[in-house]
């Protein structure tokens, strides 16, 4: 009896180890491994561009998986909520794509975070939503995130995400390319964390040049400012093997960074404000220009609901355009955080042509 005891408590104190080594197991079985470069399929049927066209209209906005509107907070920015209810992720859903058909004669629209099979939007394919609210574009979708079971908060655990960028665009492109930043990360904290990238699309433009547009979606979580430093190092480098050929370069997203010369006193929204640790510096793409509205945040954080006056807020969506792109206009839209942490970004850019647009980098 004593050593059928003894076998009984083997057992209890072992199980949850075998649990763990089990899910450690079944999540290096199933790592998302991207390549490097890989080609992103076009969903929809956009028109033409026309050769003659040098304006574009631009939208830039990291929706926050329709789960982080104004009333939530998040656990893993000093919150307690893990997810929304259904019914709140269905209203900042309905919300977004509202927003999206709205403004559906801009050129181009940069979503980040968006979900399309996670548990912590119920499984809801949030890019059919926001496609069947811009039925007049095509659209891209890179992943940037695809964990079959994400274990944490034990309590209450994440579940499986498929999450990524999307580009919606009137036209048609001529390529899609995912660039992968890469992970950065050991063993096993690489099997649970974003695999981050930014998104290309090339359109052949004035002169037989390439625009090319970039939807990011850069690291936050980094104390040490290493992940951001590596990730801006291998955008430069990319942007400017591109901007070398002559071609017409827009970045737009979530930098999670300031941009060049932020002053958060500029901000008069009523709202507290606060400086990111790390900022993109003078070293960025010299020349270049960072595109924002001063006078608004474009972020909110999550430790508690969004309370005017009260919530911390900056500035980390934004555009940089190469010399030969001028920006025409900038402007944030307040919508209080309504139904994202983050608020939408609108822009637009004239590509500049002559001899004032041809110069290489």
């Amino acid at each position: 009896m004593k050593r059928i005891m003894m076998y009984l408590i083997a057992i209890v104190v072992g199980l949850p180890s075998i649990a763990v080594l089990g899910i450690w197991c079944y999540l290096q079985f199933f790592e998302y491994k991207p390549a490097p470069i890989e080609p992103v399929p076009v969903k929809g049927k956009g028109k033409h561009l026309p050769a003659e066209k040098t304006d574009f209209s631009f939208l830039t906005w990291n929706i926050g998986y329709a789960g982080l509107g104004s009333e939530m907070d998040y656990f893993f920015d000093g919150g307690k909520t893990v997810r929304s209810g259904k019914p709140e992720m269905e209203k900042y859903l309905q919300g977004i794509c509202r927003e999206l058909k709205s403004n559906d004669t801009l050129d181009f629209i940069y979503i980040q975070e968006i979900d399309r099979d996670c548990k912590r939007t119920y499984r809801r394919d949030q890019q059919n939503d926001m496609e069947a609210a811009l039925p007049g574009y095509c659209s891209a979708f890179a992943l940037n995130y695809l964990v079959k079971f994400i274990p944490v908060p034990f309590s209450e655990p994440i579940g499986k995400v498929t999450a990524g960028l999307c580009t919606f665009s009137k036209y048609l492109p001529e390529s899609n390319e995912r660039h992968a930043y890469d992970a950065f990360f050991y063993w096993p904290k690489r099997l649970l964390w974003l695999k981050r990238c930014f998104l290309c699309s090339s359109y052949t433009v004035c002169g037989g040049k390439q625009l090319i547009l970039v939807n990011l979606h850069n690291s936050a979580y980094d104390e040490t400012g290493e992940l951001r430093k590596k990730e801006i190092e291998i955008l430069q480098t990319y942007l400017q093997g591109e901007y070398m050929k002559g071609n017409y370069i827009i970045i737009g997203g979530d930098w999670n960074m300031n941009p060049k010369d932020f002053n958060r006193q500029t901000i008069n929204s009523g709202d507290k404000t606060f400086a990111i640790k790390y900022s993109l510096d003078d070293k960025f793409m010299p020349g270049w220009k960072a595109v924002y509205d001063p006078l608004l945040p474009t972020n909110r954080n999550l430790d508690a609901p969004y309370h005017k006056g009260k919530s911390g807020t900056t500035i980390m969506d934004f555009f940089v355009i190469s010399p030969n792109v001028q920006v025409l206009n900038c402007f944030t839209a307040d919508e209080g955080f309504a139904n994202s942490d983050h608020n939408p970004v609108f822009a637009k850019f004239r590509l500049q042509t002559g001899p004032d647009g041809d110069k290489s980098f």
